[in-house]
């Protein structure tokens, strides 16, 4: 951990003199005109159950996000994001709604390939296979719904694109964007996405946070693209989940798409997650929680800015005992 932070501060240092290099960039620098803008994105939706315990049929406004970027230079750029929702999408969240940062972070780009970023930022485990996944308003990419690590974290990161790959480096607090920092407990993380030939994607991903017990994930993703179609999957492990040893978690996702029409595409996914036996068990120690779940529908969007996807989703519990819970969805998501 304290080589990642030092190597990550090493390359920090090595950068910052780079922002102004010759009377040019000063020019430059002096005809930029800082400006900014607003974004937003709203997720809604309309359900009925079909299948489960605790039926409904209901309208609901899962999430939505406000931001404001602002450009202060050429080098240097601020973000501030706010996430109304739930942090966790507890129970509760289908009664109330809160306000987040999601985003409060600083930018300084002083290469054309190279970025780094400083305070409440995403992170970077799972944001290409979300980008690859494309239907975030419908659920969650497969790390994030079941909880391989938070999608947003207080710290630094350094970016740096060369040719066809991408490195990122990254020191976290480790605790997401929900919780406060309140130990000396911080998380290292590193990825790198390959992009070897036109519409091919592939990422290595792997982060470890410190204790008495050591809490890990490693991830393996790849994808491929074009006009037509796409196609990928991940498969994610995670050790010592909560930093409870031997408490694992493993699984993968696989995902899909075709066009059908110029603005339509049918689409499906399928997740599976499991969880390890304890010794002395006889069952897995998060049985509760491990499942088998798939989402299909169509999609349809508009105009640029609009997409509708009408879906079917279920969730196949582990456990014998449980119940399948299924419902049908329009989904819709407005960006801005």
């Amino acid at each position: 951990m304290k080589n990642c932070f030092i190597a990550l501060t090493g390359v920090m240092l090595f950068l910052l003199p780079c922002g102004n290099t010759s009377a040019q960039d000063v020019g430059e620098t002096e005809k930029f005109e800082p400006s900014g803008s607003v974004y937003g994105k709203i997720f809604t939706n309309f359900n009925t159950s079909l299948q489960g315990s605790e039926k409904q049929t209901a309208f609901e406004v899962r999430r939505a996000y406000l931001g404001y970027e602002y450009l202060i230079s050429p080098e240097f750029s601020a973000e501030i994001k706010l996430d109304i929702g739930s942090p966790n999408d507890a129970e509760y969240s289908l009664l109330r709604r809160f306000g987040y940062f999601k985003t409060a972070a600083v930018y300084y780009q002083p290469l054309e390939n190279i970025k780094l970023t400083f305070g409440l930022q995403d992170a970077v485990q799972f944001k290409v296979q979300e980008k690859f996944w494309k239907r975030r308003y419908i659920a969650k990419s497969f790390m994030d719904e079941y909880d391989f690590g938070p999608s947003a974290d207080i710290g630094a990161k350094a970016q740096i694109k060369v040719d066809f790959f991408d490195v990122d480096v990254a020191f976290f607090n480790g605790e997401g964007y929900s919780s406060l920092q309140n130990d000396d407990t911080f998380k290292g993380a590193m990825g790198i996405t390959v992009y070897p030939v036109e519409g091919l994607v592939t990422r290595i991903y792997g982060d470890i946070s410190r204790k008495s017990v050591n809490q890990s994930t490693t991830a393996f993703f790849a994808g491929y693209s074009n006009k037509i179609f796409s196609f990928g999957g991940e498969y994610a492990m995670h050790w010592n989940r909560e930093f409870q040893d031997n408490h694992d978690a493993y699984g993968f996702s696989i995902t899909g798409d075709w066009l059908i029409l110029p603005a339509a595409r049918i689409f499906a996914r399928y997740d599976k997650v499991d969880s390890n036996i304890l010794s002395g068990e006889s069952v897995p120690w998060n049985l509760a929680n491990d499942e088998t779940a798939l989402i299909t529908g169509i999609e349809y969007i508009p105009i640029k800015n609009i997409k509708i996807a009408a879906n079917y989703q279920d969730h196949y519990p582990a456990a014998k005992n449980a119940e399948l819970v299924s419902a049908l969805f329009l989904n819709i998501e407005a960006s801005f």
